[in-house]
């Protein structure tokens, strides 16, 4: 993996920070870089990152098998789109054409940052049940549309899952990268047990 050069990434752009060490951040629960990467290896404290800014940290400085990955999953949606498209117009079977706009909605709201993303996570694990059923009921068109729901959820959160997990293991190798995410408000710690969250400037309790 490249080395984090303060200035790429458009959300901590300045490269300034008013804290320079783990030590420096006021009411943290650790006190050095390395007690942080032993609790979090340990499990005691969970690391989140802000899925937007995991999004253009690793579009920018992510290993190229991974950009790969990324790029390979964008190209399975606009094919299988396409896919919908030719096949509708060939057999006549316009209901097909609407797989194109449950794709759009589809990929829009299954985005982890989206408000309902819990909810969708349901709705991408039901789709596979509803898929099956409307199969096994000689529904196929709406069984193909079912599918091609679940199919755009399943590859935006697979890029999600590749870019969260790159930025990830950035900042839990990078001392200044981590300080800075975490001033700008790009990650956050979540304690095991009692689920205090610490973020910049404040702790909350779901």
């Amino acid at each position: 993996m490249r080395e984090y050069q303060p200035g790429n990434d458009r959300d901590m752009d300045s490269g300034l920070t008013q804290w320079t060490r783990v030590a420096d951040i006021p009411n943290f629960p650790v006190d050095s870089f390395e007690e942080l990467q032993r609790v979090i290896a340990e499990k005691k404290y969970r690391l989140g990152v802000d899925a937007v800014t995991a999004a253009r940290w690793s579009d920018q400085l992510a290993g190229s098998r991974k950009k790969l990955l990324i790029k390979l999953l964008s190209l399975l949606l606009i094919f299988a789109g396409a896919a919908s498209v030719v096949t509708a117009l060939w057999t006549h079977n316009y209901w097909l054409l609407m797989a194109l706009p449950i794709m759009g909605v589809s990929f829009y709201i299954s985005h982890p940052s989206s408000r309902i993303a819990k909810w969708v996570t349901i709705g991408g694990a039901v789709s596979v049940v509803v898929f099956f059923n409307l199969l096994l009921n000689d529904l196929v068109n709406e069984a193909t549309l079912a599918a091609y729901a679940g199919l755009t959820f399943a590859a935006v959160r697979a890029a999600a899952f590749i870019n969260n997990a790159s930025f990830r293991n950035a900042l839990t190798s990078d001392e200044a990268l981590f300080v800075m995410a975490y001033e700008n408000g790009a990650c956050s710690l979540r304690k095991g047990g009692d689920g205090v969250v610490y973020a910049h400037r404040i702790a909350i309790k779901d």
